[in-house]
């Protein structure tokens, strides 16, 4: 396991490989059963965890495979 896996909660890297795959914020919410805004939380909770301050590099680590 990488050391970002383990800075992510299970729902935080649902979130990450969601928008890797092109889902929206709205579409994301629904997969979950959660609101948009929690689904911003998650998005800005990963963002500070991973030192990043963008959708692409959310989606450069999902696709490495490093979230």
């Amino acid at each position: 396991m990488k050391k970002t896996n383990k800075l992510l909660t299970d729902q935080e890297r649902k979130v990450a490989h969601s928008l890797a795959e092109g889902y929206s914020y709205k579409q994301i919410a629904g997969q979950l059963g959660v609101s948009v805004n929690t689904v911003r939380f998650h998005i800005k909770n990963i963002y500070r965890k991973l030192q990043i301050h963008s959708k692409i590099e959310v989606v450069k680590r999902a696709v490495r495979g490093e979230l």
